[in-house]
């Protein structure tokens, strides 16, 4: 079965509606997507990522059983992917027995049509394929934001050769100042080689952070449960933070 894609530039009437944004905080990570269903549910943790979903995912408006994902390509063109809802997409047929929260099983679907399309995988990723059972996700949180967004997100150390965001400590505590101060953000944290929660190369959502008690609030998509983490403790289990403040995508709301 072929996905369908093209090329749009159109206002969206089918966006998804509240009820849906609420699931996505609910949903629950099976494969290996936690670089997406982090992404998606801190985004549902400020204004304007709220707006970028609705604009970026939508129920079709003549079918029922489609759902349409929205995103950008390097050039700046927004592409459709549309994908079924009733019936499994070929090569996605294990997903759709595991996922059953429509829009992840959607978005799933979209980004690794894109992927192929684009040939847009990072090497790492594709690497780290070789050894897992599903092939059609792993990724770098800050490419799907840019993908879905349009906006470049904000990015410490995402890349780079480090164990730890100890060394930038500086550049962190900037960022953690402006979190507590500005808690309409949409950040995600993710670990590297070390192993934290018995995962190595995991993604977490940042759901608060509180300089007068020293912590950070985290939570990952399998059990969809918040941790609480002292700061310096934390400097030393992750590897980078990526996201966005909500002001960072005031534009691409408007666009």
């Amino acid at each position: 079965m072929q996905v369908g894609f093209n090329r749009f530039n159109i206002n969206f009437k089918g966006a998804i509606s509240d009820k849906d944004i609420e699931t996505l905080k609910s949903a629950t990570q099976h494969v290996s997507d936690c670089y997406l269903m982090s992404t998606i549910e801190s985004l549902t943790h400020s204004e304007n990522g709220i707006q970028i979903l609705r604009n970026q995912i939508e129920r079709d408006d003549d079918n029922p059983n489609l759902i349409n994902c929205y995103f950008y390509t390097n050039n700046g063109a927004k592409e459709k992917y549309s994908i079924p809802t009733n019936k499994a997409v070929e090569g996605y047929e294990e997903l759709y027995k595991i996922q059953d929260n429509e829009i992840i099983r959607s978005l799933d679907i979209s980004v690794a049509e894109y992927e192929k399309k684009h040939k847009s995988k990072p090497f790492i990723c594709r690497l780290s394929e070789i050894f897992k059972k599903y092939r059609f996700e792993n990724n770098l949180p800050s490419l799907f934001m840019e993908t879905l967004t349009g906006v470049k997100p904000r990015v410490i150390a995402e890349q780079d050769f480090n164990f730890s965001l100890k060394s930038y400590k500086t550049e962190v505590m900037e960022l953690f100042k402006r979190m507590d101060k500005e808690k309409n953000h949409s950040f995600v944290i993710g670990t590297g080689q070390k192993k934290f929660d018995g995962r190595r190369w995991h993604v977490y959502i940042i759901q608060d952070v509180d300089l007068q008690n020293n912590t950070i609030t985290f939570k990952e998509k399998r059990k969809n449960q918040p941790q609480t983490m002292d700061i310096d403790t934390a400097l030393k289990t992750f590897k980078y933070i990526t996201g966005y403040f909500s002001s960072d995508l005031e534009q691409a709301v408007k666009n």
